[in-house]
């Protein structure tokens, strides 16, 4: 006799292993992540609201005195207000083919690009000091402005308020290995953070001496892409020399990225990897990116993952690329908040995460869940596929209504047709929707995908089955 059985959707995702083997653990999650209500959402789409001709990639700060800076690709600043028009502020260009990282003290932005200095303290941008390092990184705490010395293990700071006089003799080296430092950053704590490929170490303020600063602890875990590296109320992350993203704090090290560990393996090419914090809805995430990475599930380049660091639950997100109908590289190069909001940067443009659109930037934005190879009822018939899910996110008439689609996978044969469902229009209540038969198979593995624009809160999925004595 069919009974109705429980898929098996609530486990995380797992990619450390060859699909074909898994029995319980989603093979795959895209664009979407898990609710604390036990199911998945759809990630927010992409709604481009500012414009910039011919930047290039666009890198955000979040609110410099109550407006958002943008640095473009081709050097140009730009301060952005609440209306959203940008103003060009560039006195400087930016130099030094480095991903900016800014720093922010009582007076002044300074930008960091491996060239010289840049301040924006009044109109427009200008050389912070002839005497300043070139430098990648740059922060700032306590009054202190900081800047590592590029393939060297020091780091060079001015005295609080003098920020454009830098002695020659206000150094201090990170030695606990000889590696060289490649990022600095203060903790929402006011940690100070110098990281090389194979160590980092936290130094700490000085109240008393001459000395500002006094290495507390080193660790034996290092960053190797520097531009992964996020600070956190919750604890420090960075990418290692073992394509691990790790959690560290005090001397602590803990990996994070074991359920993902063969999909960051795989990237080939690290180059311009950045990450950064993201909050959703009330959960703490984690974006990652590898934009030079390829891809082979889509024969692209671009990687993109999103952690749910409370716990530790990851999904990908992608893009699409409408010329070849395939997903594509998440569009974004960069994320801030400001104003309750979260701003992505863009190739040429700024773009808000809206939390009501579901498309990336008028393209499709597909969300897709995907099953293991579910053995568990043995030999069996599947009279009926069914699934739990928001309904009654379509207009009142559309031309043609929102649609979410099933297909299977029996004994890891061919994928079948898709199998589509309406949403409902406004008002549709019924949480529940069935897609039929399947047939009969020892394995089963669901696919449910959604491309069209559309909220999607995914509760759970059960299976009508007969078990068989083949």
């Amino acid at each position: 006799m069919a009974q109705w059985a429980d898929w098996p959707w609530k486990d995380a995702l797992f990619a450390n292993a060859d699909e074909s083997i898994l029995r319980v653990a989603p093979a795959a999650a895209e664009n979407v992540y898990a609710n604390q209500a036990g199911g998945f959402s759809r990630f927010p789409g992409l709604r481009q609201v500012v414009t910039l001709p011919n930047a290039g990639r666009v890198y955000l700060h979040g609110d410099w005195r109550d407006d958002l800076v943008a640095v473009t690709e081709r050097g140009r600043t730009f301060r952005i207000g609440r209306d959203l028009i940008p103003r060009d502020v560039t006195g400087v260009t930016t130099v030094g083919g480095r991903r900016p990282i800014f720093a922010a003290s009582e007076e002044q932005l300074v930008i960091a690009t491996g060239g010289p200095l840049l301040s924006l303290d009044r109109e427009v941008t200008q050389l912070l000091s002839d005497e300043a390092p070139e430098s990648t990184h740059v922060a700032f705490v306590d009054g202190y402005l900081i800047a590592i010395e590029p393939f060297s293990g020091r780091f060079r700071f001015c005295n609080p308020g003098e920020y454009r006089k830098w002695d020659d003799l206000s150094v201090f080296s990170a030695d606990a290995k000889a590696d060289n430092l490649v990022a600095v950053a203060v903790t929402p704590y006011r940690e100070l953070l110098l990281c090389g490929p194979d160590s980092i170490e936290q130094f700490e303020r000085l109240a008393n001496g001459t000395r500002p600063f006094a290495r507390r602890w080193s660790t034996g875990e290092g960053l190797a892409h520097p531009y992964t590296l996020v600070t956190d109320l919750a604890g420090n992350y960075g990418v290692n020399r073992r394509s691990e993203m790790t959690r560290f704090q005090a001397q602590v090290s803990r990996e994070q990225s074991e359920p993902i560990a063969l999909a960051l393996e795989a990237v080939d090419d690290w180059t311009d990897a950045w990450a950064t914090s993201l909050a959703i809805k009330g959960q703490r995430m984690v974006v990652l990116q590898a934009p030079n990475a390829y891809s082979s599930a889509y024969d692209t380049r671009g990687v993109t993952f999103l952690l749910d660091y409370r716990r530790n639950r990851w999904s990908f997100l992608w893009g699409w690329d409408g010329l070849n109908g395939r997903p594509a590289r998440w569009p974004g190069w960069s994320l801030t908040s400001i104003w309750g909001q979260t701003y992505v940067g863009i190739e040429n443009g700024i773009a808000l995460l809206d939390p009501e659109a579901y498309d990336a930037l008028a393209q499709p934005m597909r969300a897709l869940w995907r099953s293991a190879h579910v053995d568990a009822f043995g030999p069996s018939r599947m009279d009926n596929f069914r699934i739990r899910i928001r309904r009654g996110v379509g207009a009142y008439a559309p031309a043609v209504p929102p649609r979410i689609a099933v297909r299977v996978c029996r004994d890891q044969h061919r994928w079948s047709q898709w199998v589509l469902r309406d949403l409902g229009p406004p008002g549709q209540d019924r949480p529940w929707i069935d897609f039929g038969a399947f047939g009969c198979a020892h394995t089963w593995q669901v696919e449910i995908a959604c491309t069209d624009a559309v909220p999607v809160e995914f509760v759970a999925a059960q299976a009508r089955i007969e078990r068989l004595s083949w």
